[in-house]
């Protein structure tokens, strides 16, 4: 019997091992992205204009077991990846839980994380924020493109391009409240512990237009 026990363990824990770190399979898990025309708009629709390294984990419990080069689409809030065997983009038939990407343009490497959210005003059913913080008290972000139409004095025609949108919320419980990245509208929501925060904020005289101060300045709240 204990031999039978133990061999059930092992069973078990490989069938996770294995759910964990499978391969994506087409058709099951991704499927060839639609061609997406945007040779008539200037800018870019993407996060990155470049493929960049990631990671992906999907709602099936499936996720990547190496780094992939993907791709997020700020216009229609979508996460693709380049197949390797053949070059081709691809999107993903399970719904995607969350996301990392590389970050390689500023000083120092910064992987950045991505969840999918249900239910905040203003976005997708399903949308994609970045977790700027992740706690008990939630800082996530999020980033969106919309395509403007406009038309200059003297242009012969109208031009089309990306305009960049952004927000940010605070989520406790589940509830998520828009804020903006500046001090009062953050200590409005995070009033209950004001004054340690102000001795923070003067400490590390914290910039609430850089997201990774912004996010430092959360997770100190989350540990009063």
């Amino acid at each position: 019997m204990t031999h039978l026990k133990l061999l059930f363990t092992v069973l078990s824990l490989s069938a996770f091992i294995t759910t964990a770190d499978a391969q994506f399979v087409q058709h099951r898990d991704y499927r060839p992205v639609p061609t997406l025309d945007y040779a008539e708009l200037k800018g870019t629709p993407y996060l990155y204009e470049d493929w960049q390294q990631g990671s992906v984990k999907l709602a099936n419990g499936v996720s990547s077991k190496d780094k992939m080069l993907v791709r997020y689409n700020l216009v229609n809030d979508m996460l693709s990846f380049k197949d390797n065997a053949s070059g081709e983009e691809m999107a993903f038939v399970v719904p995607v839980e969350e996301f990392t990407i590389n970050d390689n343009s500023g000083d120092r490497p910064v992987v950045r994380l991505f969840r999918s959210y249900q239910g905040i005003a203003g976005s997708t059913p399903s949308g994609f924020f970045e977790v700027l913080s992740d706690g008990k008290v939630q800082l996530i972000k999020k980033q969106s493109k919309l395509i403007t139409e406009s038309i200059h004095i003297g242009a012969s025609g109208m031009t089309r391009s990306f305009n960049d949108k952004t927000k940010y919320y605070l989520v406790n419980n589940g509830n998520a409240v828009s804020v903006k990245n500046d001090k009062k509208s953050i200590l409005a929501v995070l009033g209950d512990k004001q004054a340690q925060l102000e001795g923070y904020i003067n400490a590390n005289n914290i910039n609430f237009k850089n997201d990774r101060q912004l996010g430092k300045l959360v997770d100190y709240y989350n540990t009063l």
